[in-house]
Parts: C-alpha cells; sequence; structure tokens
C-alpha cells in the first residue's frame, strides 16, 4: 500500500460513523468502570460536600454569636433533631392512617415516578437536547448504575455534552 493510499484508507476510516460510534461505546465503557469502581467514594464524597455547603452558611451565621466548634456542634445537632423529628412524624402519619394507605400511596408514588422517569422526561430531554429518546433512557440507565442518584442528574447533560463535542448525527433526534 502506497502512502497515499494509506492515508486515504486512514481518512476514510476516520469519517464512518460506526467507527466514531464504537469509539464512543469503548471509551465510555472505560469510563463507566473507572467510575464503577470509585462509586461509593464519589457519592460518598458528593453527599458530605452538598452537606457541607448547606450547613456551611448557617455555621456562618451562628459564628457571630458562639465559636466556630460550639456553632458547628449546635448546627448538627440541630439538624440531627430534624431529621429525627421528620422520620418521627412519618412513622406516626403510617401508623395513624394504617400500613395499607401507606403501600397504596408508595404504590401510586412509585407508578407515577415511573411514568414521569421513563415516558415523560426522556421526551423533555429530547426536545430540549434534541436527543434521541433511546440515548436518553440509555444515559439514565449508565447513570443511575454508575453513580445512582447523582448519575441521574448528571447524565443526560453528559450524553448532550457527548453527542455535540463528537458531532454524531445518528444519536440526535429527528426533528
Amino acid at each position: 500500500m502506497s502512502g497515499f493510499e494509506a492515508k486515504n484508507f486512514w481518512e476514510r476510516l476516520n469519517n464512518l460513523a460506526l467507527v466514531r460510534f464504537l469509539l464512543l461505546v469503548a471509551s465510555g465503557w472505560a469510563i463507566v468502570q473507572l467510575l464503577a469502581y470509585f462509586e461509593a467514594v464519589i457519592v460518598i464524597f458528593t453527599f458530605a460536600a452538598i452537606l457541607a455547603f448547606l450547613l456551611s452558611y448557617p455555621v456562618q451565621w451562628l459564628r457571630r454569636f458562639l465559636p466556630h466548634g460550639v456553632a458547628v456542634g449546635v448546627i448538627f445537632l440541630l439538624s440531627i433533631v430534624i431529621i429525627g423529628s421528620l422520620i418521627i412524624t412519618v412513622g406516626l402519619t403510617v401508623l395513624s392512617q394504617g400500613v395499607w394507605l401507606a403501600l397504596k400511596v408508595l404504590i401510586a408514588c412509585i407508578v407515577l415516578q415511573q411514568i414521569q422517569d421513563n415516558l415523560i422526561a426522556p421526551q423533555i430531554m429530547q426536545n430540549a437536547l434534541n436527543l434521541n429518546p433511546v440515548v436518553v433512557f440509555f444515559a439514565l440507565l449508565v447513570g443511575a448504575r454508575v453513580a445512582g442518584l447523582l448519575g441521574v442528574f448528571i447524565s443526560i447533560p453528559i450524553a448532550g455534552v457527548i453527542v455535540s463535542l463528537f458531532e454524531i448525527d445518528e444519536m440526535k433526534s429527528e426533528v
């Protein structure tokens, strides 16, 4: 094979959508495996960062009146009391209304959530990001597998960025 034919071969291979798609899948698989390895650490640190962010404002306000260590302790104990009171309130509500009614409400919530996540959200995301609904659904599945709840929230924007970055027309929706 001469130099010109080899260059032409690599140019044609580079322009093939199937090769680009396979490279995207392979790199996505590698990233998924890497993130799955660190899944617990990512989730714990993400929730810890969110909790620290949400509790930093009350601590900063309370620091004006108390030392920093005491302010952190007061805010922590207050958040534990609030979470405990919410758990007690939900428990008493379930006991007073009956377990059967609570089970019906839980089933209704699960059904409505599934309808929203599997039917309505992919259509909205398709119109907003110009992504194929199958790509949106696949991104949700991969995001949930990799990072749980956090992955569900960030999977669709990441999929949109990847599709637009690699200019994969096959994954865009047909409008």
